[in-house]
């Protein structure tokens, strides 16, 4: 159990990491949404059912319309209750502290894949390994790693949506959507099954992509904090790359393409409004992961030059 525990040490700390940040975030939602509720009993009891008619929050009402109204629209239990899986879930994805992995879920890929094979490489163990087993083998358990590293930001999404689910008390009804929240999208509402599985494939491409950069990065340096704040430089580089050069520089003025900003800001795949086909960044996302695995494939390809780069390092 304990060797179980240290050989996934890297894994557990990312999950506690990603689940501390998920409870932050609906902690952040109910306290700008629901920090009145204290307030709201004191006023009913006191002023609106005339406990204390004195109480110095009662000043606050003009009269017993305002005060009635108030009590009415203000009724924490309705506003509760208008809350849908589909609105708590979006709003806790786009809007809370959740939405900083945006910029940081390339750094815990990076943490995840780096922490637990670059010692190998480092230290030279992967020679040992390669005594016990065939080098295409190493390679594919080790490629497992980066896979299950990029299924870190998908399933956090997933365990986003079973929490709304049991908030909001499994409320799928649309009938009170507000549609003027910042979140509403009208075929995200109407097809979110769907929207949901892309966002979530999407996500798992990129992170593939962050962990083949961590891959690449693992032979560069064998220092390894050094090669995970590398493989964030080369993630940011990549990210000016698609969003400056191949958009901004090309597409937009060589060809013409305009208003397409959110189709190549790879950073910011983790939500989309009515106004952009999710299924572009589903195909750029596919691309760049493929791209990125054909650098890596290359880079690993080779045991003498793997073997050669381990031991320019150690010389």
């Amino acid at each position: 159990m304990l060797k179980k525990i240290k050989n996934n040490k890297y894994f557990i700390l990312a999950t506690i990491l990603i689940l501390v940040l998920i409870c932050i975030s609906f902690f952040q939602f109910y306290r700008e949404n629901f920090s009145y509720v204290k307030d709201y009993k004191i006023i009913k009891t006191n002023c609106y059912e005339e406990k204390d008619p004195n109480h110095e929050y009662c000043k606050a009402f003009k009269d017993r319309e305002n005060l009635e109204k108030y009590v009415n629209v203000a009724d924490p239990k309705k506003l509760y209750k208008t809350y849908d899986v589909i609105t708590l879930t979006c709003t806790i994805v786009e809007n809370t502290i959740f939405s900083a992995l945006q910029y940081f879920s390339p750094l815990i890929i990076a943490l995840v894949v780096l922490g637990s094979i670059h010692t190998q490489f480092s230290s030279g163990m992967f020679e040992n390994y390669l005594l016990r087993m065939k080098y295409s083998k190493y390679l594919k358990v080790n490629y497992k790693i980066a896979i299950k590293a990029a299924l870190i930001t998908p399933i956090s999404l997933v365990v986003i949506f079973i929490l709304s689910s049991i908030f909001s008390g499994f409320n799928f009804s649309l009938s009170n959507v507000d549609t003027s929240l910042s979140v509403y999208s009208q075929f995200k509402y109407n097809n979110f099954f769907l929207y949901g599985f892309i966002i979530c494939v999407i996500q798992f491409f990129i992170s593939l992509l962050y962990a083949n950069i961590s891959l690449c990065c693992c032979k560069q340096n064998k220092n390894k904090l050094v090669a995970i704040i590398m493989s964030y430089v080369v993630f940011i580089i990549v990210d000016i790359i698609v969003y400056i050069v191949i958009y901004a520089m090309i597409l937009n003025k060589i060809f013409g393409l305009k208003e397409m900003t959110d189709y190549f800001n790879i950073a910011g795949y983790w939500f989309f409004g009515d106004s952009i086909n999710c299924f572009i960044p589903l195909i750029i996302s596919f691309i760049l992961q493929m791209i990125s695995f054909g650098i890596v494939y290359k880079s690993f390809k080779s045991k003498e030059q793997v073997v050669l780069a381990y031991e320019k390092q150690v010389s």
